[in-house]
């Protein structure tokens, strides 16, 4: 008996030690988080319908809290939960193109380019690129595709025609339509630009 009380008080010292570390983590990130919000620990409590000094213990990394805790300060401080954890962000979550970057790819018998915006070979959902439309409809524009199409005209004039209707767009303009309806897109004028983002959701 006296062996498994000692085995459980060891083991309860251990978790205390993991929780303790925990909280080491978790401290900062609160103070920092609620400090940002322009929040008193007054005010945080009262959110959070949690005591004052439980909270203060908790930013001073001398109390652990629990999941339920952790959630109900995330809520009140309107931040995700990730964030109270330190939840690093990976390399490959964030995608930067530099307009220097820019890779341009012509077809210069049907007179368009565009240019990749979305990382290569990304099994996201979301496929974004920007297009010079050709001055003419040909069978290189015609396109449809699964999940749906929007397209953002960053400069100039441009058509797009569908099967029984034809939309003239300028700078500013915005379209959204399901990309299995066949659509060619075609320039009006000199030059245009179009930001188009392909969600396949």
């Amino acid at each position: 008996m006296a062996m498994i009380k000692k085995t459980s008080l060891l083991a309860t010292q251990k978790l205390e030690k993991v929780d303790t570390a925990a909280a080491g983590r978790i401290g900062a990130r609160l103070r920092a988080s609620r400090r940002q919000k322009n929040m008193t620990l007054d005010e945080l409590a009262e959110a959070t319908g949690l005591n004052k000094g439980f909270l203060s213990r908790i930013e001073k990394d001398a109390k652990a809290p629990s999941i339920a805790t952790v959630i109900k300060l995330s809520r009140a401080l309107d931040i995700p939960v990730a964030r109270l954890f330190g939840e690093q962000i990976g390399d490959s979550d964030i995608h930067l193109v530099r307009t220097a970057n820019h890779k341009p790819e012509d077809d210069p018998v049907n007179g368009y380019s565009f240019i990749p915006l979305s990382p290569a070979g990304s099994d996201r959902r979301n496929e974004t690129f920007l297009m010079a439309p050709p001055r003419h409809f040909s069978e290189a524009t015609h396109a449809e595709h699964a999940g749906e199409e929007m397209l953002y005209v960053l400069a100039g004039r441009i058509e797009v025609k569908f099967v029984d209707r034809s939309v003239a767009m300028s700078t500013g303009d915005y379209l959204q339509f399901p990309g299995h309806l066949v659509h060619h897109v075609r320039r009006i004028g000199a030059n245009a630009t179009v930001l188009i983002v392909i969600s396949r959701d």
